[in-house]
């Protein structure tokens, strides 16, 4: 499932006029996906953010989200706007396609299209490919937890076998929490369009991380369907930021 390319490493590309900055993949290092994903991605400042939220005019925002915070409007035009330039990449040809949103929230996106986006605390991000090249993916970043944090989730996402797989690889402690439950979400967040029913952190085990080559193993601990039975191995990448951790999962087409 893992891309065979190095991790992903992220430039931010600041934009003194607006608080929104555009983020490129170092394409030299390859990224959390294979090559044949497409993947558009934008950091800004949550305090000023909304000062540049011009630049997502034309971007639909669904009517049960008019009356939520401005943080989560914004992400979530940040995210669809994500969502339309990842898909201009893969086809420069194609109409602008908006990207419609279930009753669960999950992306609806264009027939021959899958794909995935997050977002946390300041940064947003989509990554789609062609549907004959991926059955499904899933990204996910999250910010370093901290200590007060990392208190309260801890056990609620990860097993101590889990932490140390994290220390052993070389990351500190909330580090090793981050990334376990960022890697959990993209595993999630593959897997979840082609089973259609929800599942937790602890029906996901992870078994390795490797700093060497940025992969990370986990093993299915509950039977998800016929398909994805209890013990099946599932592999994806991540990269570590000063503050961020990014996770990638990719299943491709047999």
């Amino acid at each position: 499932m893992a891309c065979s390319k190095c991790a992903a490493h992220f430039m931010i590309i600041t934009e003194p006029a607006t608080a929104i900055s555009r983020v490129s993949w170092d394409t030299e290092r390859g990224g959390i996906l294979p090559a044949a994903a497409e993947q558009f991605s934008l950091a800004f400042d949550m305090q000023q953010a909304l000062v540049g939220a011009a630049v997502f005019e034309g971007v639909p925002l669904p009517a049960e989200l008019h009356d939520a915070t401005a943080g989560r409007r914004l992400h979530f035009l940040a995210g669809r706007f994500c969502a339309m330039g990842a898909l201009r990449r893969l086809d420069p040809g194609r109409p602008p396609t908006t990207v419609g949103r279930t009753e669960r929230g999950a992306p609806i996106w264009p027939s021959g299209v899958v794909g995935s986006i997050t977002h946390t605390d300041g940064f947003v991000s989509a990554a789609v490919a062609r549907a004959d090249e991926a059955r499904s993916l899933g990204i996910d970043s999250e910010r370093i937890v901290n200590s007060e944090q990392a208190r309260r989730v801890s056990t609620h996402v990860s097993w101590p076998s889990e932490l140390m797989h994290g220390r052993q690889a070389g990351l500190d402690r909330l580090q090793s929490i981050t990334l376990v439950f960022s890697a959990k979400e993209a595993i999630f967040k593959c897997l979840y369009p082609l089973i259609g029913a929800m599942f937790y952190y602890h029906d996901v085990r992870i078994e390795g991380i490797e700093a060497a080559t940025r992969m990370f193993r986990a093993r299915l601990v509950k039977t998800l369907s016929s398909e994805f039975p209890a013990g099946m191995l599932v592999e994806g990448r991540f990269d570590l930021s000063e503050s961020l951790v990014h996770t990638g999962v990719w299943l491709a087409v047999c």
